[in-house]
């Protein structure tokens, strides 16, 4: 009996960009200029913006312009603020101070705009979906929703969970293979991807006392005109902190609403310390340190490997070398692995050596880079046609 070829595609920024979505230097110097018009509470930014300026002249000597600011430490001191609740009672909501909700809720409205309808999903992305196999496993670091919208438009199934259960009691579950469907792993969370925990608290309070909500929710309010469902599918465990999640389909129109402080998209802040917020989606990281060992195909699109993100190194590390050296040349049912393949834009020498220097785990002799970013010929290397 032949075996089943299935592969891990690791997807960052750069899968995103030749549809018009922004790297993260461009998506700040957005978030910057819609944040400087804000004002009432959300005017926060501002001030959390200039405290970190202060910051880093008086304990590094730096003098920053706002144009110089990196933008992940800049999320990173206002995560550990967050974090640690050095303001006290002061500390805004679960979901981080006004800053972070601000920035969460800007990186959305924008990366929604961006957005484009299935039938407008350039052909460069439906040939990628129609690539994809059952049980192939995409990795992805982007918070916008191109590959789920590229996805629905070739009509290809798919889901936004590692496992999908038959069965599931308080202690144990019967994990179900039948459906044949493409894994999306959102690592960092998405745009369109809501709590609904703390709204179902509210509700349950206000039912209590006979009492009615003084303002409908942005998002629950509105579940058929935004096309709101459950993220999770079929049967869970009952402490599977996933289960209060919810999908926006139509996340143009929920843009459109007055969201600012009153429902925020369940996203990683762009923070160099994302770790910290890791929680709620850990069980998306479960189990990929043994992953790549019996693929027989493994991509990594668009991903630089910022030195800031330790953590998304140490698991890409892993991937690549369970790959690489992992039952390497050998055959199993008439399938053998097909080279690691990097895709990313290098613009000259410097870039590309820049870049080696990042991966120089990789055994380049097991591997083939793609220098001129997500192309046809990429495609080709991606899945094995060339």
């Amino acid at each position: 009996m032949a075996a089943k070829r299935y592969s891990i595609l690791v997807l960052g920024a750069g899968f995103s960009k030749p549809a018009g979505f922004p790297l993260a230097s461009e998506l700040w110097a957005e978030v910057r200029r819609r944040a400087a018009a804000l004002g009432g509470r959300a005017s926060k930014f501002r001030e959390d913006l200039a405290s970190y300026v202060r910051y880093r002249r008086l304990c590094d000597g730096i003098e920053l312009s706002e144009e110089d600011i990196d933008f992940e430490d800049f999320m990173r001191f206002l995560d550990i603020e967050h974090f640690l609740e050095l303001r006290g009672s002061d500390t805004w909501s679960h979901e981080g101070n006004e800053g972070t909700i601000v920035a969460k809720t800007l990186i959305g409205r924008i990366l929604a705009e961006l957005t484009p309808p299935v039938e407008d999903v350039p052909e460069l992305y439906v040939e990628f979906a129609r690539r994809l196999q059952p049980d192939d496993s995409v990795l992805t670091f982007n918070y916008d929703v191109l590959l789920e919208r590229t996805l629905e438009a070739t009509g290809k199934p798919y889901r936004l969970f590692p496992l999908r259960y038959d069965s599931a009691s308080k202690h144990t579950a019967t994990v179900g293979d039948s459906r044949d469907e493409v894994r999306v792993i959102k690592l960092h969370g998405s745009i369109d991807w809501f709590d609904r925990t703390l709204y179902g608290m509210r509700e349950k309070e206000c039912r209590k006392h006979g009492l009615t909500a003084s303002r409908p929710h942005p998002v629950f309010a509105h579940l058929d005109e935004l096309g709101v469902t459950k993220l999770l599918d079929g049967p869970r465990f009952d402490d599977d902190p996933l289960n209060q999640m919810y999908r926006v389909r139509n996340v143009k129109a929920l843009y459109q609403k007055e969201l600012m402080f009153r429902a925020t998209p369940c996203l990683m802040a762009p923070s160099s310390v994302k770790i910290l917020y890791a929680q709620r989606l850990r069980d998306f990281w479960w189990g990929l340190g043994h992953a790549g060992a019996l693929n027989f195909g493994l991509a990594i699109i668009g991903f630089s490997l910022a030195p800031q993100d330790d953590y998304a190194r140490q698991v890409i590390y892993r991937l690549v070398r369970n790959y690489q050296a992992s039952c390497w040349g050998e055959e199993f049912g008439g399938l053998k692995k097909s080279p690691l393949v990097v895709v990313n834009r290098c613009r000259d020498h410097a870039e590309l050596d820049s870049l080696k220097q990042r991966y120089r785990f990789v055994d380049w002799k097991r591997a083939a880079l793609c220098a001129d970013g997500l192309n046809q010929e990429a495609l080709d290397r991606v899945f094995g046609d060339t």
